[in-house]
């Protein structure tokens, strides 16, 4: 019997199959002239062929009002198309002995099926139907939304897809792989045939697909009939993709939902690498060591793997698994579980905390095992022609197969030091989202506060009432203090503002008005003599004190341009002027002013400091790496109340506005240097200073400078032309008549006023004077213009 035995295991191991693995760096990649992307491995194992259509459009292309469309087209597109209406494809596909398959994801919709190695024509015929000549009619229409419906229902019914739903949208605050992939039932059910039409004819283009064909076919045979059968369909763009960037994480970030759930359960989530990311093979070999992973292969996912015996996470709270998939941009890893019985939530966070803590460390066998482990994983997620077909469509539309293709090799080379690097920069305390889900009752109707808007009925609207802002009116109290009252009918309040020669503690200065200080206190009309006191005893209050050099770049700027703009100020705070608006006659206005503050004397405008030669630049250094630095210009000039003073408020003007503006258009419109330009013309009464600031970005800092010079000496050999000149005056018209609207902002306005002129001045007034400024009066003080001084905040700079 020995050599009986003997001989039948020779036969045994003699007779097993050669491991005929499917090697996907053999597969041909080639694109049709339409843009479609064709991927063929020739396996000859067994006589079969599979096929997958990817449309490279998933969740992460839906918009707000509109989620679940990519997943409700995927159900469209089994239902009919042109060629094969009435789900005949599927059933033509079953007839021919085989079986299909589909699904919506964040990066994708994919279509895929297997069948007998004759039936690659059939297959072809259905996937270039489906991506030409989907069938979209009404009757489909209401039919699937029904069924998305019931399966999103489905999901519902599982707490743990709920709260991952819930930390998947906490987690990720700007990039569209928050979005649920089956959508809102409200978004579903407010579908549209518009909605869908729109959304095929963009999406579901050759140059935005990805077809693979694996099994016992020729390669040349193969494109032969996809030339035939997809060679046809028109070019057509594929979608311009938002390239959206996850901002960084700043802190931790928590949810808490209610469920019918037996006991808590938790989800925690940490950035992940996308797949085309160097760090992606060490990731998944720190899930090894964590609580061990299942491949790489979505269609094998199984939403989390149970933490294997010996892992890092095992036992730290019940039914721990950890989550992790490949991805085109950054995702999530996640690790989640259940409450313990007699544990509490704080002690499962603190355990599961000191564990992630110590993932950074390894010894040289675990790493061997685990990369081992990894390798033998990625082996199985391609063992039949199905799974390599899934797998070079999946990671082509992610734009990750020549990852996908040399991922064993960088498994391979993952050393200690990357897993120590992975853990802290992906697992850090400051990355993590919490999730926990507690027994309880959800709210059964989500209509809890809903509005039921309406169009509203005709009706006859009412003429306004005859009511005219009149005129402001000046006059100096009995110890010479001037004080200003503005009768309006807008508002039953009224807003007391006291102009100091100095800003105090705890009060805020007004900005254009540097070196000079405010006291603002607003009411019921009837309140005004408390207010006028309560205004008075605040102005009593010291000086601020001296300003510490910020390391917030925008409150920095500020600072500068204060520096080229007013002294520090030293001398106590006293009323130059005091502003009354609101609902109030002019006349009981002025006797309350009287009784209250009629003896106090009035400060003299601050005598401006002895002229000093400008500087042509001033730099500030923060040491922090802060995402976003500063530049600011200032440039002296004539007193603001005067023509000369209107004409320099004009040029700063056609220099930059906000968006706008010569500066404005070129640097953000043109170049994208900035995101928005500030400018404004700032007064101490004596003198007066044009000023522009922007936050600009580290990488941009030289470029913004050097367009803000340029467009300086633009002013020169390109002076303002006519029609900006009309602009700009029509611009300051304008804005003295609408900036101004509430009590507190036509106080402001008054304060400002009598800074500038001493008094106050009509629309009229203004308009005047306006009215005489031409374009050569801008061209001969271009050159004054240009001979300010720069200033800027740099960031990060190591000192």
């Amino acid at each position: 019997m020995k050599p009986t035995l003997a001989i039948a295991a020779l036969l045994l191991i003699s007779g097993a199959p050669a491991r005929a693995e499917l090697d996907l760096a053999r597969a041909d990649v080639s694109r049709l002239p339409n843009g479609l992307i064709v991927i063929i491995l020739e396996d000859r194992t067994l006589p079969v062929v599979s096929t997958q259509l990817l449309v490279k459009s998933g969740a992460r292309d839906e918009t707000a009002g509109k989620t679940g469309l990519a997943h409700f087209l995927e159900h469209l597109a089994f239902r009919a198309s042109a060629a094969f209406p009435g789900a005949s494809a599927t059933e033509a596909i079953y007839d021919a002995g085989g079986e299909w398959h589909g699904y919506t994801w964040l990066d994708q919709t994919t279509y895929y099926a297997t069948v007998p190695r004759d039936g690659l024509d059939l297959l072809l015929r259905i996937e270039a139907d489906r991506l030409a000549n989907v069938t979209i009619d009404p009757a489909a229409l209401a039919a699937e939304k029904g069924a998305v419906i019931t399966e999103m229902h489905g999901y519902e019914n599982d707490p743990s897809s709920v709260l991952l739903d819930a930390v998947t949208a906490t987690a990720l605050q700007a990039h569209p792989y928050r979005n649920n992939t089956i959508g809102y039932e409200s978004d579903v059910a407010a579908l549209t045939l518009d909605d869908a039409s729109d959304f095929y004819r963009r999406h579901y283009t050759p140059a935005n697909s990805v077809l693979s064909i694996v099994g016992d076919i020729s390669t040349a045979q193969a494109k032969a009939l996809v030339a035939r059968h997809f060679g046809a369909i028109a070019a057509r763009p594929a979608p311009l993709r938002t390239a959206a960037v996850e901002p960084p994480q700043r802190g931790e970030r928590r949810t808490m939902l209610a469920g019918p759930t037996d006991r808590p359960m938790f989800t925690l989530a940490f950035p992940a690498p996308a797949a085309s990311n160097r760090d992606f093979a060490a990731f998944l070999v720190l899930q090894q060591l964590l609580g061990g992973g299942s491949g790489i292969n979505f269609d094998h996912n199984d939403w989390g793997t149970p933490a294997k015996p010996g892992s890092l996470l095992e036992g730290a709270a019940d039914g721990i698994a950890t989550w992790f998939i490949p991805t085109a941009d950054r995702y999530i890893f996640t690790i989640k579980g259940a409450l313990p019985d007699g544990a509490s939530e704080v002690a499962v966070e603190q355990a599961l905390a000191e564990r992630l803590a110590r993932a950074g460390d390894t010894t040289p066998a675990k790493l061997a095992a685990a990369k081992a482990a990894v390798r033998q994983q990625l082996a199985e997620d391609v063992e039949t022609t199905e799974d390599a077909a899934h797998q070079l469509a999946y990671f082509e539309g992610i734009g990750a197969l020549d990852t996908l293709i040399g991922l064993p090799r960088a498994v391979a080379a993952v050393s200690a030091a990357d897993i120590a690097r992975v853990a802290r920069a992906y697992l850090a305390p400051s990355q993590r989202t919490v999730g926990w889900l507690v027994p309880g009752e959800a709210p059964a109707t989500g209509k809890l506060g809903a509005g039921s808007p309406s169009a509203a009925q005709p009706r006859a609207g009412k003429p306004a009432q005859a009511f005219a802002l009149s005129p402001p009116v000046l006059r100096t109290l009995s110890a010479g203090l001037p004080a200003i009252v503005q009768a309006s009918p807008l508002s039953p309040n009224v807003t007391v503002e006291l102009l100091l020669s100095a800003p105090v503690t705890g009060e805020q200065p007004p900005r254009d008005l540097p070196g000079l200080g405010r006291v603002v206190r607003s009411g019921p009309a009837s309140a005004l003599p408390a207010l006028i006191a309560e205004a008075s005893e605040a102005a009593r209050a010291a000086p601020l004190p001296q300003v510490i050099a910020s390391d917030d770049p925008d409150t920095r700027i500020q600072q500068m341009i204060a520096s080229e703009t007013a002294p520090l100020t030293v001398n106590p705070p006293q009323p130059i002027a005091v502003v009354v608006s609101g609902a109030v006659q002019p006349a009981n206005a002025f006797a309350t002013l009287e009784q209250a503050i009629g003896r106090t004397a009035a400060a003299t405008l601050p005598a401006p400091p002895a002229a000093r030669q400008p500087h042509q630049k001033v730099v500030a250094e923060i040491a922090k790496p802060l995402s976003q630095g500063a530049l600011g210009y200032v440039v002296a000039t004539p007193p603001p109340g005067t023509r000369d003073g209107l004409a320099w408020r004009m040029l700063l003007y056609i220099l930059t506005h906000d968006y706008s503006g010569r500066l404005g258009r070129s640097a953000i419109g043109d170049k994208g240097l900035a995101y928005h330009i500030y400018s404004s013309f700032r007064t101490d009464g004596r003198r007066a200073w044009a000023t522009v600031w922007t936050g600009v970005d580290p990488a941009h800092a030289d470029a913004l400078e050097a367009e803000l010079k340029a467009q300086l000496a633009g002013l020169q050999f390109n002076p303002p032309t006519t029609a900006e000149v009309e602009a700009a005056r029509r611009h300051l018209l304008g804005r003295d008549l609408s900036a101004a609207q509430n009590n507190a902002e036509i106080a402001d306005k008054l304060a400002r006023q009598f800074v500038e002129t001493g008094g106050v001045r009509s629309h009229a007034e203004l308009a005047a004077l306006l009215a005489t400024i031409t374009p050569a009066d801008l061209a001969a003080i271009a050159p004054a213009f240009a001979r300010g001084t720069i200033l800027r905040v740099d960031v990060g700079v190591k000192r």
